[in-house]
């Protein structure tokens, strides 16, 4: 390519002087080999303990009637179905470790002896590979719908005779990749359960059973029907290695869930888009059905205590294109348990001269907190974070209106009115 002259040799050379940096900033010229004092440990108790810490903290409570948390010292009977509850996943571009816990394993070391668990996998999102695992780089393995009915039967039977339903569902890596790989297809045309998973939940619905009800994916799902009739869901993404022991931790209150969703759950794939910082336009042209709404809007996600959450205070109330101010905001922990709550700063340019969002996240802050503990939360809100690009393509802020908001999701905020002259 230097010959031909699609390309110049200082570029290569600028190549592999950052290769080369890289390895002098690692001191691979002095030390070039591994030694015993340098080798890192792998699954070492700190690691799998912050492991599992970052899985419990990711994991979000969509949904609670009151059925979570469960007493692991009470007498039950757990009937733990559906295709996602044995293997520990990881999602795409992961590798696969053999330590890693998966959900039905989580929940058996976690209760005590009163405690019956019994499982049946309902049904198969997709058949496992040779090795008996479900990985992103092996080809899609589709099961039969007539084994997944006589699957879908097996866990009706153990599903009765039980005392509440632990139904766990969602994606695989097989079915949400990239393109085409093995030829097969890697992209969803819905965002709906694949496969015969929704069988499966009506058939649990149908038996009349408390359902609570985990998904483990690594995107938002249309899952209205199962957010209507599941008494509690929780949203679990892939967890890593020590997911299965996260989630029973918090299924059993070992844990109070503080997560958030970082994206917004549609009702439909029809009603795309629903992202929380679109632009006015696009609810102008409505559909038959009606305005669009979202099953669970970005920044939401419950706990197993309350929190109460004042109207925010500006330090200022007009300021400056060239200044900060301060905004702070009271929480308070109304419940009975201890628990995270993560506070969320958005903005809105009541007038712009170019088309902005309704609301932008600005800054938000996870907070711990004692029941009766009561703290201010105080945000800088920087020039920077009400500039936008304006018509001339420059990074400014313009004078005018703006409404600050704060609160623990898009759907539940007090605002203030902050002036820019």
């Amino acid at each position: 390519m230097v010959r031909s002259e699609r390309i110049s040799i200082s570029a290569i050379d600028a190549a592999v002087a950052r290769i080369l940096s890289l390895k002098f900033e690692a001191g691979l010229f002095e030390h070039p080999y591994i030694t015993a004092a340098n080798v890192r440990a792998v699954s070492a108790p700190a690691h799998v303990a912050l492991a599992r810490e970052a899985a419990q903290k990711s994991i979000v409570l969509l949904k609670n009637d009151g059925s979570l948390p469960l007493n692991p010292a009470s007498s039950m009977k757990l009937a733990v179905i559906g295709p996602n509850a044995t293997e520990a996943l990881f999602g795409g571009y992961s590798g696969v470790n053999a330590n890693a816990v998966g959900v039905l394993a989580g929940i058996r070391a976690a209760v005590g002896s009163n405690v019956q668990v019994e499982h049946a996998d309902g049904v198969w999102i997709t058949e496992p590979d040779p090795n008996g695992e479900h990985t992103w780089g092996t080809p899609l393995r589709r099961p039969s719908t007539a084994d997944n009915a006589v699957r879908i039967a097996e866990a009706v039977v153990v599903a009765k005779r039980s005392d509440m339903i632990v139904l766990v569902l969602g994606d695989r890596p097989e079915i949400t990749r990239e393109a085409v790989q093995f030829g097969d297809p890697g992209d969803r045309s819905t965002l709906s359960l694949f496969g015969d998973q929704d069988a499966l939940v009506e058939a649990m619905i149908a038996i009349g059973k408390p359902i609570v009800a985990l998904l483990i994916n690594g995107r938002a799902l249309a899952i209205e029907r199962l957010a209507e009739q599941a008494n509690a869901l929780l949203e679990c993404w892939y967890l890593g290695q020590e997911g299965g022991n996260a989630v029973a931790d918090v299924l059993f209150g070992k844990v109070n869930p503080g997560g958030k969703l970082t994206v917004s759950f549609p009702r439909s794939v029809g009603e795309l888009p629903v992202y929380y910082d679109r632009h006015p336009s696009t609810d102008l042209n409505q559909y038959v059905e009606g305005k669009r709404t979202t099953v669970f809007s970005f920044g939401h996600g419950l706990s197993y205590t309350k929190f109460r959450i004042s109207t925010p205070r500006l330090t200022r109330a007009t300021i400056a294109q060239t200044d900060s101010v301060d905004v702070e905001v009271d929480v308070t922990n109304i419940g009975t348990r201890v628990g995270d709550e993560v506070i969320q700063l958005y903005i809105r340019d009541d007038v712009s001269s170019v088309p902005r969002p309704i609301l932008e996240l600005r800054a938000f802050e996870r907070v711990p907190m004692m029941p009766g503990q009561s703290r201010t939360v105080r945000f800088r809100l920087t020039p920077d974070m009400l500039a936008f690009w304006d018509v001339d393509m420059k990074w400014s802020v313009e004078p005018g209106s703006f409404t600050i908001s704060v609160g623990n999701s898009v759907e539940e905020l007090k605002t203030v009115k902050l002036m820019v002259i």
